[in-house]
Order: C-alpha cells, then sequence, then structure tokens
C-alpha cells in the first residue's frame, strides 16, 4: 500500500465516523421522540444512558484530526475536510445534548397533552432528523447542492416552531392551570429547532469544503 493511498483511506474513515456519529444523533432524537409520544421513561432513560457514546465518537474525530495534522500535512481540500470534521463533530455534539434534553422532558406531559401536540412536533422532529441524516450524507459524498437543499428545509422548521409557540402561547392564557407543561412543550418544540440549526450548520461545513468559502462570503 502507497503512503498516498493509506492517506486516502484516513481522509475517507474520517469521514465515515463523522457520519457514524451523525447516526447516532438521529436514533437518540428518534428514540427521544418515541419516548414523548409513548409517554415512556424506559426510551428516556436509554437515551440519556447512550449519550455517552455520541461523546465518544467527538472524541474519537478529534484524535483522527490531530492524528492526521501531526502526520500527513494536509493541504488545500484535505485540509478543509479536517477542519469541517472537528467542527460538524463539535454540532453533533451539541444535537447529541439536545436529545437527551428532549428525552428529559419527553415524560413529563399528560396524555392530554401529548395527544394535542403530538402531530406538531412529529412534524418538527421528522424534519429534523432528516436535516441531520442529509447534512453528514452531503458531507460524505461532499455534495454541496443536496447540502443547500437541507438548509431549504431549516425555513419549514422556523415557520412550525413559530405557529407552534403562537398556538401554545394562546392555550395558556385559556387554560393556566396547565402553564407548566405548555411551558415545557415549548422547550420540546425549541430543543428540535436548534436541532436544525446546527444541521444547517453541517451544511455550511460541506459548502466550505467543496468551494473553499465560508457561507458568509457566499
Amino acid at each position: 500500500m502507497t503512503t498516498r493511498h493509506h492517506y486516502g483511506e484516513l481522509i475517507e474513515e474520517l469521514k465515515y465516523s463523522v457520519v457514524k456519529m451523525a447516526n447516532l444523533v438521529q436514533e437518540a432524537t428518534g428514540k427521544a421522540m418515541q419516548a414523548f409520544a409513548q409517554r415512556s421513561d424506559q426510551l428516556a432513560r436509554q437515551v440519556k444512558d447512550e449519550d455517552h457514546e455520541i461523546d465518544a465518537w467527538e472524541t474519537k474525530i478529534e484524535a483522527q484530526c490531530a492524528n492526521l495534522i501531526g502526520t500527513q500535512q494536509p493541504v488545500a481540500g484535505d485540509l478543509r475536510v479536517i477542519v469541517a470534521a472537528l467542527s460538524i463533530s463539535n454540532d453533533l455534539e451539541r444535537m447529541g445534548d439536545y436529545a437527551v434534553h428532549l428525552a428529559t422532558v419527553a415524560t413529563k406531559f399528560s396524555k392530554k397533552i401529548v395527544v394535542k401536540a403530538r402531530d406538531e412536533i412529529a412534524s418538527m422532529s421528522e424534519i429534523a432528523i432528516s436535516m441531520v441524516r442529509d447534512s453528514a450524507k452531503a458531507f460524505l459524498d461532499q455534495d454541496p447542492e443536496l447540502a443547500r437543499e437541507v438548509q431549504k428545509r431549516d425555513d419549514q422548521i422556523d415557520g412550525l416552531y413559530a405557529r407552534f409557540f403562537r398556538e401554545v402561547l394562546t392555550d395558556m392564557e385559556e387554560q393556566r392551570s396547565q402553564i407548566q407543561e405548555a411551558t415545557s412543550m415549548l422547550f420540546c418544540s425549541k430543543y428540535l429547532e436548534r436541532l436544525a440549526d446546527h444541521a444547517t450548520n453541517i451544511c455550511d461545513e460541506v459548502i466550505y469544503v467543496c468551494t473553499g468559502r465560508k457561507y458568509q462570503d457566499q
């Protein structure tokens, strides 16, 4: 095996590490949403207990990047991949934290509240999870067009969040006995909105890898 071939394999391993970390974030978010829909303490505990795996992947990716920079002296496109991987792993770690936050509040709602909010929360979570999945795919394939398409979904999340926020505030005014649950529900929707924001950040990094320009310069 030539040195250059081995170097290429290390770059590919780094990219696949990012995808594996993103897969864990998708699973955690999906499981947190299941905990919400089913009001399941067991599923919520699993999300919190498994968060260390996401943290461990961030540490592994940092080590891979340090090794590549220290031993291979990457330049140009490869260096952008490494810098982007570091940034993306940080975004994914924060997304994992939001999944834990979701799981923490997921089982605190009455059945009535869950039934009422289920469709809106499900719509937001489906879009957010798709953004995590496809932003990671865009990084793996170095596909700036997919990255830009994913970024457009953030507008959908923002619209759903704004509408849901207004609906919950109206409910709080009409049913003051449910203010505490309603406030927690707002946090749920905000966590999903922040997940989408971090997926958008990942897409910014993909575009940077592919074009050499940060999103502010585009």
